[in-house]
C-alpha cells in the first residue's frame, strides 16, 4: 500500500519503517497518508463530503478494529449524512461479499434523486395563475 512509480510499497508510520526487515523500507508522504483517512476531511469546510455512505466491516475482520468504522459512521450520522452501516457476521477484511445489496443501495439513491429532479422540474414547469383580473 502507498506505493508510487518508484516504490512498490511504503509504510504510513515511522514506527513501521523502523521495524521493517527490508533495508529499503520507506514511509509515504503525509498527503498520501491523509488521503486514506476520511476522518481527516469530515471537519474540513473546504471538503466536498458525500451525502450518502455505505460502510461494511466484517465481524471477523482481524485487520481493522471495530471502533474505526463505528466512529466514522457515528461522525457522519451526527453530521446529517445518510449512513448505511453494517457489520456482516463471519466476514473478514474483504469487501465484495454483498455486491447485489450494494448495487441495490446505489440504485435506490439514484432513483430517488431522479424522481426528486423530475418532480421539481414538473412543479416549476407548471404555469402559475396570475393575480391580475380583467
Amino acid at each position: 500500500m502507498f506505493g508510487d512509480n518508484a516504490t512498490d510499497n511504503r509504510h504510513f508510520t515511522a514506527f513501521s519503517v523502523k521495524r521493517n526487515t527490508a533495508t529499503d523500507a520507506k514511509v509515504a508522504d503525509g498527503h498520501t497518508v491523509k488521503l486514506m483517512n476520511p476522518m481527516a476531511y469530515l471537519d474540513d469546510n473546504t471538503a466536498n463530503t458525500a451525502q450518502h455512505w455505505r460502510i461494511r466491516h466484517g465481524a471477523k475482520d482481524t485487520d481493522t478494529g471495530f471502533a474505526i468504522p463505528v466512529i466514522l459512521a457515528t461522525k457522519l450520522a451526527n453530521q446529517g449524512k445518510n449512513v448505511d452501516f453494517a457489520m456482516p457476521w463471519d466476514k473478514g477484511h474483504g469487501g465484495d461479499y454483498d455486491l447485489d445489496e450494494l448495487f441495490a443501495w446505489v440504485d435506490g439513491i439514484a432513483k430517488a434523486k431522479t424522481t426528486a429532479k423530475t418532480t421539481q422540474m414538473t412543479n416549476t414547469a407548471q404555469p402559475t395563475q396570475s393575480s391580475n383580473t380583467y
